[in-house]
């Protein structure tokens, strides 16, 4: 939001602000190095304000902002925000027009509304995870927060739905986001499956291909590994043909994607011996992508992502770093043509804009921001 031109504000806690920005990461020498980027990353161009919530004087700080925002978001387990007496019932009375965006792993309600939760939980729960890996082993996490990004974007759509209602009628509204529910919210084919056999059949993971359809999935190449994602007979018949099997065409069934799962394991032989006799993995994809028009593309690392110039060039800035390199940030993935997205600079100082945000947007004083210093109620990093 910040990228699309929200001014946002993060309220952090002290003594030491969001745990991210003192993440750190074991690098291959065994030292413990810290990884700024991280909390540059998911907070560039937000303003920072450290207040101490718990006290009544912190209360009233928040209260006083929510009298000027059009937005809160919050991703406290259920019931913290009313330990804090924060409710939307609160809320509302102080500024009926805010909408109020409140984000947990099982939502304000029920049985399960007070446990506490992340990224890893949202896809155990969701069903996600049981999706991905080997049939007959572990659940595979996806090593990226999937979950959270998920959660995260339909935070972003909910609330900006919640923003055109407000325009068209005035009226602020609480969302209630729940991440185990947008996990969940990601199945297609699968429920889908489940409901129409009237759970018969409760689709299992699929290992390297997708449960359900072949060839979808990775498979072994010359230089390491290629996705494959067929869609219609057609994609399946040029493919055979280019690769000089069309005694794989005499089997009247040999279209349907029922004969082709029957077939899986020596078909993906067949497939994986044609892609290891061409010249290179490039060479792969400019046959299945660009002169058959099928499905296909590179199995990339988030390093070689970020060093294919044509991939990077949309989703990665660079910004240099003191003393040599650079931070790779992530640019927004939304593209507009009137209103495009701008990168912000790197994320700011644990409550930077104290001052600036409590006299400019609240009307506090000199002398009553100095006091709320005195207090603890307000906390900054000083600069060096």
């Amino acid at each position: 939001m910040v990228d699309l031109g929200a001014e946002v504000i993060k309220v952090e806690l002290p003594p030491k602000g969001e745990h991210s920005r003192h993440m750190r990461i074991v690098p291959k020498d065994g030292k413990d190095g810290a990884i700024p980027t991280y909390f540059t990353m998911h907070n560039r161009g937000k303003k920072s304000i450290c207040v101490d919530v718990k006290t009544p004087e912190g209360q009233t700080v928040i209260k006083d902002l929510i009298k000027k925002c059009d937005v809160l978001f919050e991703n406290f387990t259920p019931g913290i925000m009313a330990h804090y007496g924060l409710t939307y019932d609160v809320v509302s009375q102080i500024n009926p027009s805010i909408v109020m965006c409140s984000v947990s792993t099982y939502g304000q309600e029920g049985p399960y509304s007070r446990r506490i939760g992340n990224d890893l939980v949202a896809l155990a729960a969701g069903g996600i995870l049981h999706m991905m890996g080997e049939p007959d082993g572990y659940p595979a996490y996806p090593g990226s927060a999937i979950g959270d990004h998920i959660g995260a974007l339909n935070a972003f759509g909910s609330i900006c739905a919640a923003l055109f209602h407000r325009e068209r009628t005035g009226e602020g509204q609480h969302i209630d986001l729940a991440l185990v529910d947008c996990a969940y919210n990601a199945h297609d084919w699968a429920l889908a499956a489940y409901s129409i056999t009237n759970g018969e059949v409760d689709p299992q993971r699929g290992g390297t291909q997708r449960t359900g359809a072949f060839p979808y999935g990775s498979f072994k190449s010359k230089d390491g590994y290629v996705a494959i994602g067929l869609i219609t007979e057609d994609h399946w018949v040029a493919l055979v043909k280019k690769m000089g099997h069309e005694e794989l065409l005499t089997s009247p069934e040999f279209k349907t994607n029922r004969w082709r799962i029957q077939n899986a394991d020596a078909l993906k032989v067949v497939i994986e011996e044609w892609l290891q006799s061409l010249p290179s993995d490039e060479e792969a994809i400019r046959i299945m992508a660009d002169e058959l028009r099928l499905p296909a593309a590179p199995i990339l690392s988030v390093g070689q992502f970020a060093q294919n110039p044509q991939l990077s060039a949309r989703m990665i800035e660079r910004i240099p770093k003191t003393g040599g390199g650079e931070h790779l940030l992530l640019k927004s993935p939304h593209k507009f043509s009137k209103t495009p997205p701008h990168l912000p600079g790197l994320a700011v100082r644990l409550g930077e804009h104290n001052e600036a945000i409590l006299r400019e947007l609240c009307g506090y004083s000199a002398d009553r921001i100095q006091a709320l210093r005195e207090q603890g109620v307000l906390v900054e990093e000083k600069r060096g």
